[in-house]
């Protein structure tokens, strides 16, 4: 078996000349001693060892061959520990990530169907047999997906396919991002209204002078926090969360830490100019204004900072943060916090916005837990589990559960992966779907996402550095409840009359009201 990594580390700076020596240095070591640790003896040739490398600025690419023993990922992943151990404590240079742009997997003598693994390995890769040999071609995988043991269960999976057939494989095949899990029975469609369109039209919401973003008047204010209260009560409370405020506005600081998300989706953020305090540069600007009525942007182009913060996209950073570089014991986890009361959530929508359902200013509930392994994993469950129970029994919505994609991924991105659902510690995020009639059939609709349930494993542990006391291992979740999403999804499948709603919901709405509707000359709009 041979592997092949053709990949890079991403440095905190570019090197000077006496570091790329230095660097030098390390690779002749580690061919010598740290990537063959590990392989028996006599079978050193089944380690691993960079055969190429060079320095591009801020970025050392390097190829990796290896055998079984010491798989080029891994070799990868040890290389990384000891350049960022070295250069930082001798250059202050830090590795900030990697990636393998190309990854290949050779199995000699391969037996089996060439085209039960084209089936597994769907949309990560190219399959093919040369010479006897089956070839699996895979290219740029993550950070994320290399730590995850992706390979090594891919492997795993090839060498079963061997001796196993087709059917005994599928059970646990790599499936695409959206594959229904569990969907509840379709239920009576009382209306096909798109909800912004009759919103507007009742005034209970206002178009707000950019892109999505609109004003909410009482009525949907009050639906926005009967929402919220009812996963407080029936989510959060039950399983233990305690409620928190976190910032909205990130210095660049944090946001070098969320490498995945900057890798794949910088265009998702809007980013934050802070302008200086002397108020006498402010003085052109403020005189055109005076003078024309005119804000002049290229004077304040000029005037500004780069860049300083972005507005928050996926608000649990500030908890990750919290816990950077402190020392946490088993004994004392799982923390399990939620938060809402920060504010609003931004996003340069993908795919551009619309009505309440794509916004690139939401409201959203964030709960976010910090514990081990296993406990991660189960609070993930129960509070999916809880989740659907509430959307079902109390507000009556027909939904589903499929397997998301991370926050970081782009769509397009996300549809070129495949993910493993033998087991729950396989699938990364798990979303909660709503169905909006006035999307048409069912069965061919886009469902709308209202929650998304993440496994983040030891990425953020490891990047903010959080620090177990006995070095045991501790992973990070968070679900993000789309409140405006939710109120969408319950207005579309319910409409906007309130004697109609499910019980529940319209006692605690009315409960918490009554609400008015404001009124001018010009607006609400007429139909």
């Amino acid at each position: 078996m041979r592997f092949y990594l053709k990949g890079c580390l991403i440095l905190s700076r570019p090197l000077t000349d006496q570091e790329v020596s230095e660097v030098s240095k390390l690779i002749t070591e580690a061919n010598a001693k740290l990537l063959v640790r590990g392989a028996p003896r006599g079978k050193e040739s089944e380690a691993a060892r960079i055969t190429n490398w060079f320095i591009d600025s801020d970025k050392m690419h390097v190829e990796i061959e290896s055998g079984r023993y010491v798989r080029a990922h891994d070799a990868l992943f040890r290389l990384k520990n000891q350049l960022a151990a070295s250069l930082g404590k001798e250059f202050r240079v830090g590795v900030r990530g990697i990636r393998a742009t190309r990854y290949e997997i050779e199995v000699a003598g391969f037996k089996g169907s060439v085209d039960d693994i084209r089936a597994l390995v769907g949309l990560l890769g190219d399959v093919r047999i040369v010479d006897e040999s089956l070839h699996i071609e895979l290219s740029d995988l993550s950070e994320e997906d290399l730590e995850s043991r992706l390979i090594d269960r891919l492997v795993k999976k090839v060498l079963e396919a061997e001796a196993k057939p087709l059917e005994s494989i599928s059970e646990a095949m790599l499936v695409p991002f959206g594959h229904v899990i569990q969907q509840s029975k379709p239920k009576p469609i009382k209306t096909g209204l798109e909800v912004a369109g009759e919103a507007e039209r009742l005034g209970w919401i206002k178009r707000f002078p950019a892109k999505g973003q609109w004003i909410f008047t009482a009525p949907m204010v009050g639906l926005l926090k009967t929402i919220r209260e009812l996963i407080v009560e029936n989510v959060c409370r039950p399983l233990g969360f305690e409620e928190w405020m976190f910032p909205r506005l990130l210095p660049m600081s944090v946001l070098a830490k969320l490498s995945s998300y900057v890798e794949h989706l910088p265009e998702g953020m809007l980013y934050v100019c802070a302008p200086p305090r002397d108020p006498s540069v402010f003085d052109e600007y403020k005189r055109e204004y005076s003078l024309k009525r005119v804000l002049r942007r290229d004077l304040l182009k000029k005037i500004l900072s780069e860049p300083e913060y972005v507005l928050d996209a996926v608000q649990c950073p500030p908890f990750y943060q919290f816990f950077s570089e402190e020392t946490v014991k088993l004994e004392d986890l799982p923390v399990k916090v939620y938060e809402c009361m920060g504010g609003w959530t931004w996003r340069n929508e993908a795919g551009g916005v619309e009505g309440l359902a794509r916004t690139n200013e939401f409201w959203r509930m964030e709960m976010v837990y910090l514990g081990s392994p296993s406990d991660v994993l189960d609070i993930r469950e129960e509070v999916v589990s809880r989740t659907v129970k509430l959307v079902d029994e109390v507000l009556e919505l027909e939904w589903r559960v499929v397997v998301g994609a991370p926050f970081y991924l782009s769509s397009e991105e996300a549809s070129r992966r495949r993910i493993d659902i033998s087991s729950k510690d396989k699938i990364p995020t798990l979303d909660v779907e709503c169905y909006l009639p006035y999307r048409g059939e069912r069965e061919k609709a886009e469902w709308l996402e209202i929650t998304a349930a993440s496994v983040h494993y030891t990425h953020y542990v490891s990047t903010f550095k959080i620090r177990e006391v006995k070095g045991r291992a501790v992973w990070t979740g968070c679900t993000g409840h789309g409140l405006t999403r939710w109120a969408t999804a319950f207005l579309a499948q319910h409409g906007f009359n309130v004697s109609e709603w499910p019980e529940k919901v319209r006692e605690l709405y009315e409960k918490n009201g009554p609400y008015s509707a404001v009124k001018t000359l010009e607006w609400p709009p007429a139909k």
